[in-house]
């Protein structure tokens, strides 16, 4: 896809899977992951209506570093992900999902030292997967959690969850 007299905003189009494709983020070379990333956050802040959104350079790490085992949609859908749930411009390592995923795989008892850092961290990743489920909708978040409205926002704001911009 070309922007009119503009140079391309995509990849190399024979080294990225073709959109309805399947292929593994394994198919495409490690170094394109970070074009499509920025190719996702444009695209995402355009259609949700958000400013611009940039990766920091831990956070381009992060995505480098993590083991695909899914597809390029994984990686959209990730992106996605981020633009809706973080009202952060900058966007850091501690911001992706896959990094305490990926922390928590390697090294499942080293990653909590106490029980309320284990209760935060389910909290934290429930509340997230209910915002996703309902694209960011708050209010709607709360009814399915049980919660008033005004007790979800504190218990993001506690657990460090940006509320949708």
């Amino acid at each position: 896809m070309r922007q009119r007299g503009g140079p391309s905003i995509l990849p190399d189009q024979r080294t990225v899977p073709a959109h309805g494709d399947a292929g593994a983020i394994g198919d495409c070379r490690r170094e394109d992951i970070p074009l499509l990333a920025d190719h996702f956050l444009r695209e995402f802040t355009t259609a949700y209506g958000r400013k611009p959104k940039e990766l920091t350079v831990e956070a381009y790490r992060v995505l480098a570093d993590y083991h695909w085992p899914g597809n390029v949609r994984e990686l959209k859908n990730l992106i996605e992900r981020i633009v809706i749930l973080n009202p952060q411009v900058r966007i850091d390592a501690r911001h992706i999902p896959l990094h305490a995923a990926r922390k928590q795989q390697d090294r499942p008892l080293d990653r909590f030292g106490s029980l309320q850092e284990v209760r935060e961290a389910a909290e934290r990743e429930y509340i997230l997967k209910k915002l996703e489920e309902t694209n960011g909708n708050v209010t709607r978040t709360a009814e399915l959690l049980g919660l008033e409205r005004s007790n979800l926002y504190r218990k993001m704001k506690t657990l460090g969850i940006g509320p949708k911009e």
